[in-house]
């Protein structure tokens, strides 16, 4: 009889409980966060350990079974961005994740849309969002399962789940940044030289700067200092911080943006956002 996500909650409560000894966990929860190219992918599962078992999958992990490469809860992956995996798209959201060995190599990866579960938990088939086969590998031995990122490049990372010798790994792609002209009497309205007196809500020292807000090839870019950035549309006159290399677009910082304050269709200043709360107001000193 497979037992209920409520009943585990209670047994976890009871053995922690005042007068309860403290014991350790057989499988310690652990979390993996890596940012691609502008897009964070967190994943969060435990660890059981292989405590000298050499048949973890076909003996621990049967063969056939539908299983979360973890313990405890399910593992869940969470992107916000859309993202490739293995060539499938995944759009920003949390799923739970989950493996079928088979003795044969052809494993089956799975996500489903339902997260919230318990790794005994019933599998709810009717939300699987994205199902492909996978192929395990052999190499050197984890003794506690684990996730990570073995490599990454500008826009692609391989991400790897590894217990004992045998790990599965994923190719993951993110989306590349866009960064589209704009109407001409849109852009218009945006230019201008804003300057700017606050402080930097990294470091609290003084941020004193003026930014020039220009149109390139129908697009916005921005100046201070010696380069150029671009000023990706992330809303309503507001703009994400684009690096550019030869002139090609290739990482956005989207914790912090530039907003156009507009009247009438004509600019009177500007504000510096960080994670979507304003930390300056600059104010237009030139067209």
């Amino acid at each position: 009889m497979k037992s209920s996500p409520l009943l585990a909650a209670a047994a976890a409560l009871l053995l922690f409980a005042p007068g309860a000894p403290a014991q350790p966990r057989g499988s310690e929860r652990s979390t993996m966060t890596q940012i691609v190219n502008g897009t964070t992918l967190t994943l969060d599962f435990a660890r059981p350990v292989a405590r000298g078992r050499e048949n973890l999958f076909g003996g621990v992990i049967h063969w056939g079974e539908t299983w979360t490469p973890g313990a405890n809860w399910a593992t869940t992956l969470e992107v916000d961005r859309p993202i490739l995996v293995e060539g499938h798209r995944v759009e920003p959201g949390k799923y739970s994740v989950w493996l079928q060995p088979r003795e044969d190599g052809f494993w089956t990866f799975l996500l489903n849309g339902q997260w919230r579960l318990y790794h005994d938990s019933p599998f709810p088939a009717d939300d699987v969002v994205l199902t492909f086969p996978v192929f395990p590998e052999q190499g050197a031995h984890m003794e506690a399962l684990n996730w990570y990122v073995e490599a990454i490049s500008s826009r692609t990372a391989t991400l790897r789940m590894h217990w004992g010798p045998t790990f599965v790994e994923l190719d993951i792609e993110t989306e590349p940044y866009t960064w589209d002209p704009l109407p001409a009497a849109e852009r218009a309205s945006y230019l201008g030289s804003y300057a700017f007196d606050t402080n930097d809500p990294t470091t609290g020292g003084p941020m004193r700067l003026t930014v020039t807000v220009l149109e390139e090839d129908g697009r916005i870019v921005g100046r201070w200092g010696r380069g150029a950035i671009a000023l990706v549309p992330a809303g309503p006159a507001e703009f994400m911080i684009g690096f550019l290399r030869n002139g090609d677009l290739f990482d956005v910082a989207d914790e912090m943006t530039l907003r156009i304050l507009l009247e009438n269709g004509v600019s009177t200043g500007a504000e510096f956002l960080w994670e979507g709360e304003v930390f300056g107001i600059g104010e237009k000193v030139g067209r």
